[in-house]
């Protein structure tokens, strides 16, 4: 009877792979200069999970943040709309999530257009490396 049930039983893979986990966002280099923002000491973070991102600066803006629907394929990571993340509907008129029409407050967190395109430069379990048109962000798995 046990095999039984367990055999009636399916889990929800994301089929993300190493990309799916909580990766502190380490460092920004801007393509164009050559410069490089530490954020090594900072908590920037992006939560990714089945198809939602999640960014926050946890020293900023607590747990709130930004979050983007997004697609892959084995070498790209396309960003989708950004929403505000204001958590519960029902907080009245300043409750839900609101979407995003200008891109400046997502530059923040190395996001420089509403629907943004990465190449995937390298990622595994530990690390990840994205780069756009202008930046190249540097991960690691918290």
């Amino acid at each position: 009877m046990a095999l039984g049930s367990l055999s009636s039983c399916t889990l929800e893979s994301s089929g993300n792979g190493d990309l799916d986990g909580y990766w502190h966002l380490e460092s920004i280099d801007t393509l164009a200069t050559g410069k490089t923002g530490d954020y090594s000491n900072r908590r920037f973070f992006w939560g990714i999970e089945h198809r939602l991102i999640s960014v926050s600066d946890i020293d900023r803006e607590g747990r709130l943040g930004y979050y983007f629907r997004f697609e892959q394929t084995g070498d790209s990571l396309f960003l989708g709309k950004a929403y505000k993340n204001n958590w519960h509907q029902d907080n009245g008129e300043d409750g839900g999530d609101i979407p995003v029409d200008d891109v400046e407050p997502l530059r923040y967190y190395g996001v420089n257009e509403l629907e943004e395109h990465f190449a995937k430069e390298a990622l595994s379990g530990s690390r990840m490396i994205l780069r756009s048109k202008t930046l190249r962000l540097k991960f690691k798995k918290f």
